[in-house]
């Protein structure tokens, strides 16, 4: 028989930490050795990825799951069931470094006992550090499907995207200085719809990314690389993996005396241009969702057969 692997979400507006969640409960969905299911409260919205899946269902029953898969605030959807995940295993996908700060409340679920899958070194690191967490830690780096990047078809609307929702002043004079200059810019600072959001980066040359000053993984960048684009990021600790300066991509400081002045090099610079296209193409292939699917999926076989 299948085991039953539950998992948790309020969905208010499409994130980057939702669309991991649902490329693992895809990733659960894949095998027969397990049943997927999602509860999303209520209050979610209707447009989440689960729409007309198989496995959604109305109530929230952990204690009659096999295993208990959580990330961020999902931990608090157990407060009914105290020490639940001494009965049933946990499974807590963490995506930020902020689990690590003690001023986040996500830092009072460390001591609560769960297999943790940090997606990326950086964010392993940080939870050790804290030597609070109760159960074994591994690294799965966020993959990608490449089957579901646009492709551009040589169509280019502009010469810069600028994406700025985690920085919109920053992106807004970054926008009117390289306008100034002559550049034709496309900024995004609103929330799109990741379809949007890709079909908007593919059809540009250079692609500027104003991430918050520390992320668990900035997927936009590594995005950007797998089709082939310049791309310029400044350093947040979750992209260094792949975002290697002057190897795939520029990483000048989070300023816009810096981000122009990158602009102005890859700009005039053919043979940089190419290199970083070239060798960030080239990295990308290492996140292959693939792999991710298969390191996860080893290790609810081991909790399975434990």
């Amino acid at each position: 028989m299948p085991r039953r692997v539950l998992f948790h979400r309020e969905f208010k507006a499409f994130t980057g930490g939702h669309l991991k969640v649902f490329d693992y409960f895809n990733h659960t969905l894949s095998c027969d050795n397990y049943l997927a299911e999602i509860h999303l409260t209520q209050n979610s919205a209707t447009d989440h990825p689960w729409r007309g899946k198989q496995g959604v269902v109305k109530d929230y029953d952990p204690e009659n799951a096999e295993i208990l898969f959580v990330a961020g605030m999902d931990w608090t959807a157990l407060a009914a069931h105290p020490g639940i995940e001494e009965r049933v295993p946990v499974v807590n996908l963490v995506q930020g470094l902020r689990h690590a700060s003690p001023s986040n409340p996500l830092f009072g679920f460390l001591r609560r006992r769960a297999i943790r899958l940090c997606v990326s070194d950086q964010v392993a690191q940080a939870l050790k550090a804290t030597v609070l967490c109760n159960g074994p830690i591994h690294v799965i780096p966020n993959g990608i499907d490449f089957g579901l990047l646009p492709v551009s078809d040589g169509i280019v609307d502009c010469d810069i995207f600028v994406s700025g929702s985690k920085q919109p002043r920053l992106a807004s004079d970054l926008t009117a200085r390289l306008q100034e200059q002559g550049y034709t810019v496309d900024c995004q600072i609103e929330h799109l719809p990741r379809s949007v959001f890709l079909t908007r980066m593919a059809r540009t040359r250079v692609v500027v990314l104003l991430p918050l000053p520390e992320e668990g993984f900035y997927l936009p960048s590594l995005e950007a690389l797998a089709m082939g684009l310049v791309v310029i990021c400044p350093d947040c600790i979750g992209n260094r993996a792949f975002c290697i300066d002057r190897v795939t991509a520029l990483t000048p400081p989070l300023d816009l005396d810096h981000l122009v002045a990158a602009v102005h090099e890859v700009t005039r610079d053919p043979l940089l241009s190419k290199t970083l296209r070239d060798k960030g193409k080239e990295i990308s292939l290492r996140h292959d969702i693939r792999s991710e699917r298969e390191t996860f999926l080893n290790i609810l076989e081991d909790i399975r057969q434990a």
